[in-house]
């Protein structure tokens, strides 16, 4: 593009200066947003691939989804930064194309791992006794997940491209990289749609699974907290009664046990079948326990995608609605709509901090893997010194 055409005697590296500067902010909060992505995710990797290896059937997408986040957060941030520093020079089209085609498989998988752990957990608390998840349906699930972001992606390069935009201040005419004015419509109605259907599938999909979870949660608490007052009941009326016949069934027994030989009787087989009983009990117990919390972590996780998505969903509505929207932004709109607009990938980079949070388990684990990491370094150094 000629940079030294000028209006109101501005030339159009100039005027692209003059945006990307307004967009420093946006720039460093995009950075930031690669660093925390990159570095959290890749760490979560490392914890379940050298401290729990073999993820179990609650964690088994935990790893996977951190790869998705990880790669969506790289390409994501790099692409906008790019962007920003391109608003009004952003000439190749082909180029363009193949962005948008990118961005739309990498922000989509994770929605999709998302969809699937909703179901996973729905199918763990609601049907308890019933077989979850097998290994063959959670990786086809994921192919799934592959399929179904490809053909999200696929009619973007043929909505989005190089277009021209005119300032309004200075009268000249510049191209970005955006959603196209007068380009396929087949193409373009058909992204539309699809996309509002997708997103309508997800949030109700998400919304029913996880109220019946909660509905489920809250009946087994209820239920749990009834059993324990009768109990508790029951044990009060009987401690009278117990004190009374004690000693009759203490005679009863001697003369029951004593015509036993010792073949027939032993007598740490009943107390070994108690503490099996109640190992197996409190074992149940801890595992419903650990199914709830990660039920409710992935529920936080669900709500961030929700709260994070939804200013980009109405961006995009308004960009459809409104052909000239990006132009109308004055310089100081513009850094606020763009924020709201890159806002969705907090999505791909909170999911860590979440664990930390909330996974117990996770969080002891990447305590012990920190302090292996910080640990053998400090060895070698002492070595060295030595």
């Amino acid at each position: 593009m000629n940079t030294t055409n000028t209006g109101n005697n501005i030339t159009f590296s100039e005027w692209n200066d003059e945006i990307t500067t307004s967009l420093i902010p946006n720039i460093i909060v995009l950075s930031v947003y690669l660093v925390l992505g990159i570095c959290g995710n890749f760490f979560v990797l490392l914890v379940y691939a050298f401290q729990i290896k073999g993820p179990s059937d609650e964690r088994y997408f935990i790893p996977v989804l951190a790869a998705f986040d990880m790669i969506a957060t790289l390409y994501l941030t790099v692409n906008y930064i790019f962007q920003c520093l391109n608003q009004v020079t952003f000439s190749n089209d082909f180029l363009c194309k193949i962005l948008a085609f990118c961005t739309g498989l990498t922000t989509f998988n994770p929605v999709s791992i998302l969809v699937i752990i909703a179901v996973q957990r729905y199918m763990k608390i609601c049907f308890p006794f019933k077989q979850s998840m097998s290994i063959l349906m959670k990786r086809s699930s994921l192919v799934f997940t592959n399929v179904i972001s490809l053909l999200y992606a696929i009619p973007l390069p043929f909505v989005y491209g190089s277009i021209h935009y005119r300032s309004v201040k200075y009268g000249i005419s510049g191209t970005r990289c955006g959603r196209l004015k007068d380009g396929h419509p087949f193409m373009s109605n058909l992204h539309a749609i699809v996309a509002c259907v997708l997103v309508f599938v997800i949030v109700i999909t998400l919304t029913i699974l996880y109220g019946r979870i909660g509905y489920t949660v809250f009946r087994n608490l209820e239920m749990k907290k009834r059993f324990t007052r009768d109990e508790k009941n029951i044990e009060t009326n009987s401690e009278g009664v117990s004190t009374e016949v004690r000693e009759d069934d203490m005679s009863t027994t001697t003369d029951k046990t004593s015509n036993l030989s010792p073949d027939k009787y032993d007598g740490q087989r009943p107390m070994e079948t108690y503490e099996k009983a109640t190992a197996s009990k409190k074992r149940r117990k801890h595992n419903r326990r650990v199914s709830h919390k990660l039920t409710i972590m992935f529920l936080v996780i669900t709500v961030v995608f929700l709260l994070c998505f939804l200013p980009k969903v109405t961006i995009l509505l308004l960009e459809g609605m409104y052909a000239n929207f990006w132009e109308q932004l004055s310089i100081l709109q513009r850094p606020v709509v763009m924020f709201l607009y890159n806002m969705f990938i907090i999505n791909n980079i909170v999911n860590p901090i979440i664990y930390a949070f909330m996974d117990i388990k996770f969080r002891n684990e990447a305590a012990i893997l920190l302090k292996r990491m910080f640990r053998k370094p400090c060895i070698c150094c002492r070595r060295s010194k030595l």
